[in-house]
């Protein structure tokens, strides 16, 4: 039976400051996935242009280029300028103990949660797929070919899900950028 002395023991002692820095760049990370999300709609909106009867598909475009902007912009602070965000919210006064013990490092904290989120997007689009291949396969058997359903909301699934499994694949890159940049 071996003894762990005291002294083997190393707690890492982690500020609000820090756990809010981390709560903030996942949902930056969460916003990202909107963003994908959001480029992946707009890809669909311009293949539709072909189909434009009544002209909406300019106000489509221009609502769907806006939340892109926003999304960017939020994303772009929560992960980058989080400290910032932090400052002005306030977010680390008021708590009775300055740090708490954690034995994790906040890169590790990132990295699970970027798992989660990619694994989340896998696991939310694999119905979602598979229900669209169905009503894609449905409706071409029930047409007899007279019509030519669309096959992009499949292909939009895919996609996501594919990005999913980027996410899961590439986390301890996508947690380098992170870190690189704020390190800066």
């Amino acid at each position: 039976m071996a003894f762990v002395t005291l002294a083997a023991i190393k707690l890492y002692y982690m500020t609000f400051r820090s756990l809010f820095n981390i709560v903030l760049k996942i949902l930056g990370i969460l916003f990202i996935k909107d963003i994908l999300e959001a480029i992946l709609q707009l890809l669909s909106v311009f293949y539709m242009i072909k189909y434009n009867q009544d002209g909406a598909i300019g106000m489509t475009v221009a609502t769907t280029l806006l939340m892109l902007l926003i999304y960017i912009v939020v994303a772009y602070y929560l992960i980058f300028k989080s400290e910032w965000i932090i400052d002005k919210l306030k977010l680390d006064q008021g708590f009775s103990q300055d740090n708490f013990p954690l034995n994790m490092h906040r890169s590790t904290i990132l990295g699970i949660s970027i798992i989660i989120i990619g694994g989340y997007l896998v696991a939310d689009e694999i119905p979602n797929l598979c229900h669209e291949l169905y009503a894609y396969f449905q409706e071409k058997r029930m047409t007899f070919g007279q019509t030519n359903p669309t096959f992009s909301y499949s292909i939009l699934s895919a996609v996501k899900i594919i990005i999913g499994f980027l996410l899961i694949g590439n986390q301890r890159m996508i947690v380098n950028f992170i870190e690189l940049k704020r390190r800066k």
